[in-house]
């Protein structure tokens, strides 16, 4: 059966789904269309109740993703449909984080951003030893990150540094840091997922979701959705703030070209 989808392959086979984000030419940058069509695979795997646990990879060797597309066209920031686009983002990745059953990334590569951030809110993390993973957000003068996930799956501390400096961190540091559950050859993620997916899959479905539901209610009662929340209203005023020069000349940069906007971003930062 071929995918209805188009910026993202679906396939389910013994009880476990696998979602690759197919854009291997932008780096699995997560566009508009891709966003929506998550949405709608994340709805499918919830009615269904073949699937017992999701997996997430990118295509290519390159990139898990590296973040929301940065070509948003003319859109304006200040206008309500840009303020819908955030919270059309933040709500894809609070759909995974609910989402019925449990789900694994396996990052392929670089995972940046938004990237990160889509990799950090599964359920567990598996990272090829050449990824990286990094938040730079802030360094655009926007929050850090969409969710900030690495205060609830690392090192608080830790998640101070990368959050505040946007630097990039290695799979074998994000293990160190507690932040994912292994680092692998690369050669051998897409198994080492698979089996942690396909163990996952042999527990009675009912159990697994009573413990999942259970291990959320934890994060509920840490304040996890009041948080998100907060995170989001200030996240777009943030996005949306006119009349601080430095944004307003890096927004004009990102409208005229992106490499431009790129080394205006990081370039202070490789000195």
């Amino acid at each position: 059966m071929s995918s209805p989808y188009e910026t993202i392959t679906y396939v389910v086979e013994d009880h476990v789904a696998v979602l690759t984000l197919n854009r291997p030419a932008k780096l699995n940058a997560m566009s508009t269309e891709l966003m929506a069509e998550l949405r709608d695979c994340f709805a499918e795997i919830n009615a269904d109740t073949d699937v017992r646990v999701l997996v997430i990879t990118g295509a290519g060797e390159k990139a898990f993703s590296t973040g929301f597309d940065l070509d948003l066209g003319e859109t304006d920031p200040a206008s309500p449909e840009y303020a819908a686009y955030i919270k059309g983002n933040f709500d894809t990745l609070m759909q995974l984080w609910n989402l019925r059953v449990p789900s694994v990334a396996a990052v392929n590569g670089y995972a940046l951003a938004a990237g990160s951030t889509l990799a950090l809110t599964c359920d567990i993390t598996v990272a090829a030893e050449h990824a990286q993973f990094g938040e730079p957000e802030i360094r655009h003068y926007a929050l850090s990150p969409m969710l900030p996930m690495l205060y609830f799956s690392g090192n608080p501390r830790m998640a101070h540094y990368l959050y505040y400096t946007g630097d990039m961190f290695t799979a074998q540091e994000a293990k160190e840091y507690g932040i994912i559950a292994k680092a692998v050859p690369s050669e051998s993620l897409m198994d080492e997922a698979l089996r942690i997916a396909r163990r996952i899959s042999m527990v009675a479905p009912y159990s697994v979701q009573l413990t999942k539901d259970s291990i959320r209610n934890t994060y509920e009662n840490m304040g996890f959705s009041r948080a998100m929340n907060y995170h989001r209203l200030a996240d777009t005023l943030s996005l949306t703030a006119h009349g601080i020069p430095e944004k307003d000349e890096l927004r004009e940069a990102r409208r005229a070209d992106v490499r431009t906007f790129l080394q205006m971003r990081d370039g202070p930062f490789r000195a």
